[in-house]
């Protein structure tokens, strides 16, 4: 027999329970949000943002880099995640240059080498958004709407999307337990993922190493190293993902990424994807980058550490600076 307490518990959950499913409200379907669509104005003209020059020669029009970039092989642009005007920005330059451009296809870090297909499946129409949405793992916060606006602008334009990274499973694997672990995968699972031979040096290296030092205290260089082999995987499978699609496609490719990946991808030695890219691809490919800076300064001056120097060189061929979020 029940007890008594718990039947009491029971029975008023299970009342609750069947009122709640003949008053429940169907979920709203996921559709594509509006401001996604291409062509959709959000009062916000990109266009007349301030661009830097990274030779230190001053400002260039939008019109101007994009004839410049039309004519790359590989544009490399480096976002700021989750800044809102600065992907605005990176999404009305791709929008630009697919009208300039018919054989530009679209490249992103934030898909994973094992999401190829929910992206074809949308692309071509097989699937639609909802569906997407959900076999690509998208969320809010992975998902934001100027990514959205460059998939929408390439499914329109027949362009290629390309998952470009390797699954975070990999580069965990990676920092866990080192390149060796990642040689141990079979067939199926090495065509997601790009296993580097070294780790990077030169002032893509220290960078990486200063932006880290603070866990130099907790865990010491390996503890950075481990950070950094998982690095490594991202930019050398991203590199290897662009180059097999650029030689297969003879297609110009867009690729967006968080901007340390990019900074300073005009010197050898600066951005290990810019070099990986180069060591699969050749010194002689036209290859242009793009990043989205914030300062504190002038947001028409070049910082010291974008001019860069001999060593580093400019933080890109074009730089785009937004003001610091005040406190």
């Amino acid at each position: 027999m029940m007890r008594p307490l718990l039947a009491a518990l029971l029975l008023p959950a299970i009342l609750l329970t069947g009122c709640a499913s003949t008053q429940s409200v169907e979920p709203q379907p996921i559709v594509l949000p509006p401001e996604a669509a291409p062509g959709y104005d959000d009062g916000y003209d990109a266009t007349t943002l301030t661009i830097l020059k990274g030779d230190a020669s001053g400002s260039v029009s939008f019109h101007d880099m994009i004839a410049d970039l039309a004519g790359a092989d590989i544009i490399l642009v480096g976002e700021m995640h989750g800044h809102t005007e600065s992907l605005d920005f990176i999404a009305t330059t791709f929008e630009h240059l697919v009208e300039q451009n018919n054989k530009l296809d679209l490249s992103m870090e934030f898909y994973e080498r094992d999401e190829q297909i929910a992206l074809d499946d949308y692309l071509a129409g097989i699937t639609d958004y909802a569906a997407f949405v959900k076999a690509a793992g998208r969320t809010e916060s992975n998902n934001p709407i100027a990514h959205l606006r460059m998939i929408e602008l390439a499914r329109l334009n027949d362009r290629a999307v390309i998952a470009a990274n390797s699954p975070r499973r990999y580069t965990r694997l990676a920092r866990t337990g080192g390149f060796q672990a990642l040689a141990g995968l079979n067939h199926r699972q090495r065509a997601l993922v790009e296993i580097p031979s070294t780790l990077p040096t030169g002032s893509y290296a220290d960078r990486f190493r200063d932006a880290m030092g603070a866990m130099a205290a907790h865990g010491g260089d390996e503890m950075i190293n481990s950070f950094l082999r998982s690095q490594t995987v991202w930019d050398q499978t991203m590199a290897a993902s662009i180059a097999e699609h650029h030689t297969q496609q003879a297609a110009s490719i867009f690729h967006v990424v968080g901007h340390f990946h990019v900074d300073h991808a005009t010197t050898t030695g600066g951005s290990a994807l810019a070099d990986a890219i180069h060591h699969r691809l050749g010194d002689n490919i036209k290859l242009r980058s793009l990043v989205m800076h914030m300062t504190e300064g002038d947001l028409d001056t070049l910082t010291e550490e974008d001019a860069g120097d001999e060593t580093t060189g400019p933080a890109a061929d074009y730089i785009v600076y937004f003001p610091m979020p005040a406190e």
